[in-house]
Protein backbone atom coordinates (compact mmCIF):
# COMPACT_ATOMS: atom_id res chain seq x y z
CA UNK A 1 0.00 0.00 0.00
CA UNK A 2 1.32 3.21 -0.74
CA UNK A 3 1.71 6.03 1.92
CA UNK A 4 -1.38 7.73 -0.01
CA UNK A 5 -3.10 5.10 1.11
CA UNK A 6 -2.35 4.92 4.97
CA UNK A 7 -5.46 6.40 7.41
CA UNK A 8 -5.07 9.14 9.38
CA UNK A 9 -5.97 9.02 13.26
CA UNK A 10 -8.84 11.50 12.12
CA UNK A 11 -10.51 9.03 9.79
CA UNK A 12 -9.14 10.51 6.46
CA UNK A 13 -6.87 9.36 3.64
CA UNK A 14 -3.28 11.07 2.96
CA UNK A 15 -5.03 11.61 -0.62
CA UNK A 16 -7.90 13.52 0.83
CA UNK A 17 -5.76 15.89 2.97
CA UNK A 18 -6.02 19.48 1.41
CA UNK A 19 -2.93 20.54 -0.45
CA UNK A 20 -0.86 23.27 1.64
CA UNK A 21 0.15 26.09 -0.55
CA UNK A 22 3.66 26.05 0.24
CA UNK A 23 3.75 22.84 -1.94
CA UNK A 24 1.55 23.12 -4.36
CA UNK A 25 4.09 26.37 -5.27
CA UNK A 26 6.40 24.15 -4.97
CA UNK A 27 4.78 21.45 -7.39
CA UNK A 28 4.20 24.53 -9.53
CA UNK A 29 7.35 26.24 -9.64
CA UNK A 30 8.72 22.23 -10.67
CA UNK A 31 6.03 22.15 -13.44
CA UNK A 32 7.36 25.93 -15.28
CA UNK A 33 10.88 25.04 -14.52
CA UNK A 34 10.21 21.82 -17.37
CA UNK A 35 7.51 23.99 -19.06
CA UNK A 36 10.63 26.43 -19.65
CA UNK A 37 12.98 23.93 -20.51
CA UNK A 38 10.43 22.85 -23.60
CA UNK A 39 10.12 26.43 -25.02
CA UNK A 40 6.52 26.64 -23.51
CA UNK A 41 4.82 29.11 -21.52
CA UNK A 42 4.89 29.03 -17.86
CA UNK A 43 1.69 28.88 -16.03
CA UNK A 44 0.50 31.60 -13.56
CA UNK A 45 -1.56 28.31 -11.79
CA UNK A 46 -3.19 25.31 -11.98
CA UNK A 47 -6.07 24.79 -14.15
CA UNK A 48 -8.73 22.32 -13.92
CA UNK A 49 -7.44 20.03 -16.72
CA UNK A 50 -3.85 19.46 -14.57
CA UNK A 51 -5.92 19.02 -10.88
CA UNK A 52 -4.93 15.19 -10.88
CA UNK A 53 -1.51 16.25 -12.35
CA UNK A 54 -1.02 18.45 -8.94
CA UNK A 55 -2.18 16.26 -6.18
CA UNK A 56 -0.39 13.89 -7.69
CA UNK A 57 3.21 16.16 -7.90
CA UNK A 58 1.76 17.44 -4.51
CA UNK A 59 1.79 13.86 -3.23
CA UNK A 60 5.00 13.18 -4.32
CA UNK A 61 6.27 16.65 -2.89
CA UNK A 62 4.44 15.49 1.02
CA UNK A 63 6.22 12.45 0.76
CA UNK A 64 9.80 13.93 -0.36
CA UNK A 65 9.16 16.25 2.60
CA UNK A 66 8.45 13.99 4.74
CA UNK A 67 10.91 11.70 4.49
CA UNK A 68 13.50 14.43 4.52
CA UNK A 69 12.09 15.53 8.31
CA UNK A 70 12.21 11.85 9.10
CA UNK A 71 16.06 11.72 7.79
CA UNK A 72 16.89 15.06 10.02
CA UNK A 73 15.29 13.62 12.66
CA UNK A 74 17.59 10.66 13.06
CA UNK A 75 20.26 12.88 11.95
CA UNK A 76 19.58 15.06 15.35
CA UNK A 77 19.42 11.90 17.66
CA UNK A 78 22.44 10.73 16.53
CA UNK A 79 24.40 13.80 16.47
CA UNK A 80 23.25 14.04 20.35
CA UNK A 81 24.53 10.52 20.68
CA UNK A 82 28.13 11.14 18.96
CA UNK A 83 28.73 15.09 19.01
CA UNK A 84 32.11 14.51 17.27
CA UNK A 85 30.46 14.02 14.31
CA UNK A 86 31.91 15.83 11.01
CA UNK A 87 30.28 18.97 10.41
CA UNK A 88 28.92 18.05 6.85
CA UNK A 89 26.50 15.53 8.53
CA UNK A 90 24.59 19.24 10.00
CA UNK A 91 23.36 19.44 6.10
CA UNK A 92 20.72 16.62 7.14
CA UNK A 93 19.30 18.74 9.98
CA UNK A 94 16.62 20.66 9.13
CA UNK A 95 16.76 23.65 11.63
CA UNK A 96 13.44 24.17 14.10
CA UNK A 97 12.12 27.57 13.43
CA UNK A 98 12.68 29.83 16.47
CA UNK A 99 9.47 29.99 18.82
CA UNK A 100 7.31 33.50 18.45
CA UNK A 101 8.33 35.19 21.52
CA UNK A 102 4.79 36.38 21.32
CA UNK A 103 3.35 33.22 22.24
CA UNK A 104 5.69 32.71 25.01
CA UNK A 105 4.44 36.41 26.64
CA UNK A 106 0.54 34.71 26.40
CA UNK A 107 1.76 31.60 27.54
CA UNK A 108 3.06 33.43 31.00
CA UNK A 109 -0.26 35.50 31.31
CA UNK A 110 -2.33 32.45 30.74
CA UNK A 111 -0.41 31.14 33.67
CA UNK A 112 -1.97 33.53 36.06
CA UNK A 113 -5.40 33.42 37.09
CA UNK A 114 -8.07 34.96 35.14
CA UNK A 115 -11.30 36.75 36.41
CA UNK A 116 -12.10 40.07 35.32
CA UNK A 117 -9.37 41.49 33.40
CA UNK A 118 -8.92 45.33 32.81
CA UNK A 119 -6.40 46.96 29.98
CA UNK A 120 -4.10 47.87 32.55
CA UNK A 121 -3.64 44.66 34.32
CA UNK A 122 -3.20 43.26 30.46
CA UNK A 123 -0.37 45.57 30.20
CA UNK A 124 0.78 44.80 33.65
CA UNK A 125 1.15 41.22 32.43
CA UNK A 126 2.35 41.72 29.06
CA UNK A 127 5.27 44.35 30.44
CA UNK A 128 6.03 41.43 33.26
CA UNK A 129 6.41 38.33 30.78
CA UNK A 130 8.14 40.67 28.54
CA UNK A 131 10.78 41.23 31.51
CA UNK A 132 11.09 38.04 32.36
CA UNK A 133 11.70 36.65 28.98
CA UNK A 134 14.48 39.16 28.27
CA UNK A 135 12.32 41.35 25.94
CA UNK A 136 11.65 44.99 25.64
CA UNK A 137 8.81 46.91 23.95
CA UNK A 138 10.93 50.01 21.78
CA UNK A 139 10.35 51.92 18.59
CA UNK A 140 11.33 50.46 15.32
CA UNK A 141 13.59 53.60 15.15
CA UNK A 142 15.33 53.19 18.66
CA UNK A 143 18.47 51.90 18.85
Amino acid sequence: MSEYGKIHTDGSRSGGQPVVDSIKAKALAMVNEVNVERGYTPYSNFSRDFDHTCEALCRAIEQHEAFKQEVSDVMTYIKALYPTLPRNFDRFIIPKPNPDPLVEVIKAMQAEPTTYVTSEVYAKRINAALDALGFEIRDKNDD
